[in-house]
């Protein structure tokens, strides 16, 4: 219930009308259009979130509103999975604690790290059927486990390093079966990309290209920035973090009065930052390595299956990043392994903590306060961003037609998906890092080949890859092939701007 009025209170304000929610639109509808994933469509990630959304805009129409209650429906999951495998566990009043917090900070999250619009439903999909996965190994159900599992890794493929667990914890048992449900899923997605026309040849070039993008140097500076790998710096990160959450802990443990609540609220409302549980991989594989011949069968299943799950995120686990979507796997196995003692206190903690995050969030989300309306669904942005995008999205719908290619730089797939006008599905996006990736020349090569009618320039951020702004510090060469061939025809917004430029007539 809590959930559904989340949903409804702050209908459309979740997702990020700039960063990545919007390819999650635009490359189900190019599907649903004909166009080809992987072979006319240009995607890093694993292809069954991509088929599924194509498949509910076949059947629903092309609309927000599918992909919101899509995003509904997979945290409905979520959350009811993350209560039954907390209560395996601990109490209910625990598990309770566990799934709020995850609302607090997974579902009212107002950036692109979110549950109900996220930057990418492969991560939203994937964690769902990783925690259904889980969920039926414990219980050793382990056919529905790999058959999950499967489907986890064709959404997101760093859910892969969880097979090795599932063998060795399967061993033995229903092996044909396991096989089988193991290699379905991958088949029926093969499949269904055969079905698109996607060829081999297309699959393994675009596996070619992402462990191209793997080795560039802005996405090492990414996951810096992001935290995603381990620097010296962060431990005092990490200490600090534990400090601010184990003071308030030990305290009510040891003076355990109702009166404290209030205090120790107002004190969290000053120190719960995102960075709040940054703390808990590298505390769990302590606390785990220290506990090991203390746990049963399945604390220890779960505990090694959260750490192989969350690889990725083990230096990261911020609330703004995505670690959000590991919150399970972190709570639950904090929960097992902490001392019994120290369990009430924990539950007051982080109901507490849950409350200033939720007013932390709740107040993001108001500000989102700026209406971007049309035929395809509404989602609400700040000020800075949401009168801009408003702006062009006017001036593309009266300057343009539906069969003008416009493609907007460095990200701008709402403009495309909101108005009907088509991107270029290879270069939708020019972020520093796919600009290292390909190279300016291909990039031209291909603007010479497509020759879109407009082209929009934005002044967009986008120093988390290291380069500041596009045609500012990176994508030089591919300004001046710009302003040789095209023409500005319009200067759009205030602080956030866009350029229009018109290509000039041959």
């Amino acid at each position: 219930m809590l959930i559904l009025l989340t949903f409804i209170i702050f209908y459309g304000r979740f997702g990020d009308v700039i960063v990545d929610s919007f390819r999650e639109a635009y490359i189900p509808q190019q599907m649903i259009e004909g166009q080809v994933l992987y072979k006319n469509i240009f995607n890093i990630y694993a292809p069954l979130s991509y088929i599924i959304n194509a498949l509910l805009f076949a059947i629903f129409g092309t609309k927000l509103s599918v992909l919101y209650f899509a995003g509904l429906i997979a945290t409905l999951g979520i959350t009811n999975l993350t209560f039954k495998i907390s209560e395996m566990f601990t109490d209910k009043n625990t598990s309770l604690c566990v799934v709020l917090f995850l609302i607090a900070g997974s579902i009212l999250s107002p950036n692109v790290f979110n549950f109900i619009f996220p930057y990418s439903y492969g991560m939203l999909y994937g964690l769902l059927f990783i925690l259904g996965s889980v969920y039926f190994a414990l219980n050793k159900k382990f056919p529905y486990a790999y058959f999950l599992y499967s489907l986890a890794v064709c959404s997101k493929y760093e859910f892969i390093l969880l097979l090795p667990l599932l063998v060795y914890a399967s061993w033995k048992k229903d092996i044909l079966k396991n096989i089988i449900a193991f290699i379905m899923p991958f088949l029926i997605t093969i499949i269904l990309l055969f079905i698109q026309k996607a060829g081999v040849n297309n699959i393994l070039a675009s596996f070619e290209i992402i462990l191209h993008m793997g080795s560039a140097k802005t996405l090492a500076w990414f996951y810096s920035v992001m935290g995603l790998v381990f620097r010296w710096e962060i431990i005092p990160i990490y200490i600090l973090n534990l400090i601010k959450i184990f003071v308030p802990i030990l305290i009510y443990k040891y003076f355990p009065k109702y009166w404290l609540i209030p205090i120790i609220l107002v004190y969290l409302y000053f120190t719960t930052t995102p960075e709040i549980i940054v703390f808990a991989f590298p505390l769990i594989l302590i606390l785990f390595g220290k506990n090991f011949y203390k746990l049963n069968y399945k604390e220890r299943f779960f505990i090694i299956a959260s750490l192989l799950i969350s690889m990725k995120v083990f230096f990261a686990l911020t609330l703004q990043a995505y670690g959000v979507f590991f919150i399970p796997f972190a709570l639950i196995s904090i929960f097992i392994l902490i001392p019994s003692s120290y369990k009430k206190s924990l539950v007051i903690i982080i109901i507490l903590s849950t409350v200033v995050l939720s007013l932390q969030n709740i107040e993001a989300l108001v500000n989102k306060n700026v209406k971007l309306e049309a035929s395809r669904g509404v989602i609400y942005a700040n000020k800075t961003y949401g009168e801009s995008i408003n702006a062009l999205n006017k001036y593309i719908e009266k300057n343009t037609s539906k069969d003008d290619r416009v493609i907007i730089y460095p990200e701008g797939l709402i403009t495309n998906f909101m108005t009907e006008r088509k991107s270029d599905n290879k270069f939708y996006s020019l972020i520093p890092l796919y600009i290292e990736t390909f190279g300016e020349d291909i990039i031209i090569q291909r603007l010479d080949i497509i020759k879109p009618e407009y082209i929009v320039i934005s002044n967009y951020n986008t120093s988390n890859y290291y380069y500041s702004g596009f045609g500012k510090d990176y994508a030089g060469r591919i300004c001046m092939y710009i302003a040789e061939n095209y023409e500005k025809q319009a200067s759009i917004g205030e602080n956030f701007k866009f350029l229009v430029f018109k290509r000039r007539l041959s």
